[in-house]
């Protein structure tokens, strides 16, 4: 039994190199069942920001949470916090909706990890991921951009 009481399982989707703590989500887009989110994970003293890309080609499913409203899985023994895309395997927010529900519905859920915004995902097939640099602005690393294409 984990430290907070939930049986969370959860594997990293890529290899491990660490959560920076001030890295964030700094854009989610959404439309026709495709959810873009671009992290910007460290910003380096060059003016550059380091960070992914991940696509979810078919999501059917998402949530965005402030890291701090994630803080039982945090807490969970077997939360692998050092990468930013992970599996969730067990006792997640696919769980959490299927027992509400009160039937099995098999769901394949990622969780999108940063220092500050998570986002939880429904998606059967895996993220596309993929390394990207902007240079800094202002507002391009500390703020949260979402867009929902109608």
């Amino acid at each position: 039994m984990s430290r907070s009481g939930l049986r969370l399982k959860a594997i990293p989707f890529r290899a491990a190199r660490g959560v920076h703590p001030i890295s964030d989500v700094t854009t989610l887009r959404f439309s026709e069942g495709r959810l873009e989110l671009t992290l910007a994970c460290e910003l380096r003293g060059s003016g550059k920001v380091v960070g992914l890309e991940v696509v979810f080609s078919e999501a059917s499913g998402f949530r965005y949470l402030d890291e701090l409203d994630l803080c039982r899985y945090w807490s969970s023994d077997a939360f692998p916090g050092d990468s930013y895309v992970l599996e969730v395997q067990q006792g997640g927010w696919a769980d959490e909706e299927s027992g509400l529900q009160g039937f099995e519905h098999p769901r394949r859920e990622w969780l999108v990890v940063t220092g500050n915004g998570c986002v939880s995902v429904f998606s059967k097939d895996e993220p596309e991921v993929r390394n990207v640099s902007w240079l800094a602005e202002a507002k391009s690393y500390t703020s949260v951009h979402v867009e929902h294409a109608q």
